[in-house]
Formats: structure tokens, C-alpha cells, sequence
């Protein structure tokens, strides 16, 4: 019997895309750790413009947005690469180096459009979708991260231990 390998691709993809936003402890860490720290430079540069008297443009969002996708990108592939690997998932790590592949391909491309300054429009909007899939790879690669799941420490052993046992044990005998 053959199966469908993007069918599971995908299927794998979404598994990982919509669990992890069911637990608080991810989102908190996604919020806290990636959106506010991760995104220093993004509101620094959202700051100013918030702060001037609208002589500032966008090109320094634009510039902390080129430096944040890639990092964001590459790192979270790279883990996902690795963890792919340890379980023998051959699919996944190969589709997260096609990842790896295409967004510095953009960045690049980006960043030449940048450079010389063609079509300003296109290299921003490109620049902010960039970051928007940044997050969600972000988001697929740690999404079955254990660290970042909210986990009862109590549930292998079936709750509480100091809890008082239900029921009647005094004819037990050992």
C-alpha cells in the first residue's frame, strides 16, 4: 500500500500549526519571547515613527523586518531539520531545507530590490508576508517542543500523590 506523502506533509504541517495555539504556555511564550523580544527592532523602529513628527519613513520597519524573517526562518528550519532527522522523518526534513532554500532566495532578492531601490511597494509588502511566515515556521517548528507545553507533572502517575486515596485499603495486605 502506498501513501500519499504530501497528503501527510500536510497533514503533519497542520497538526503542529493548530495544537500548540490550544496551549496557554506556548502562546504566552510566542507572545512574550518571539512577537516582543524577538520583535525589539520592529517596535523600536514602531516607536519612532510613533514618536516623530512623521518625517520618518518605514525603512527602518523594513530594515528590522529583513533582518528578523531570515533569523526567524533559518533557526526554527534548523531545529525542525534536526528533530526531523533524529525521528527518521525524512519528509520533513527535506521539506524544511526547501524552506530554508526559498526564503534566503527572497531575502536576497529582497535586499537586491532594496539596494536599488526598485519597487519599494513590493520589497516592503514582501518584506512583511516574509515575517508573517516567519512566525508561523516559528510556530511549526516548536510546536511539539515539550518545554513549551503545558504539561500536569502529576499525570503519569495518575494526579496528586498527597491526595487522599480513594476508598476503603485497610484490608489490603501486602
Amino acid at each position: 500500500m502506498t501513501t500519499n506523502s504530501f497528503s501527510e506533509l500536510c497533514k503533519e504541517i497542520w497538526q503542529r500549526t493548530k495544537e500548540p495555539l490550544k496551549d496557554a504556555t506556548f502562546v504566552m511564550y510566542f507572545i512574550c519571547a518571539i512577537l516582543i523580544c524577538g520583535g525589539v527592532g520592529f517596535w523600536i523602529e514602531v516607536l519612532k515613527i510613533m514618536i516623530s513628527s512623521g518625517t520618518t519613513g518605514f525603512g527602518g520597519i523594513q530594515s528590522s523586518l529583513s533582518v528578523f524573517y531570515p533569523a526567524l526562518i533559518g533557526t526554527s528550519c534548523l531545529l525542525l531539520i534536526l528533530e526531523s532527522v533524529e525521528r527518521s522523518n525524512k519528509l520533513m526534513a527535506s521539506f524544511f531545507v526547501l524552506v530554508i532554500f526559498l526564503t534566503f532566495s527572497i531575502a536576497i532578492l529582497i535586499g537586491f530590490f532594496n539596494l536599488f531601490e526598485l519597487h519599494p511597494n513590493y520589497t516592503f509588502g514582501g518584506t512583511i508576508i516574509c515575517s508573517v511566515l516567519g512566525l508561523w515556521v516559528w510556530c511549526v517548528a516548536n510546536g511539539e517542543n515539550p518545554q513549551l507545553k503545558t504539561i500536569n507533572p502529576d499525570s503519569p502517575s495518575g494526579g496528586d500523590t498527597n491526595r487522599p486515596i480513594k476508598g476503603d485499603i485497610n484490608e489490603v495486605t501486602v
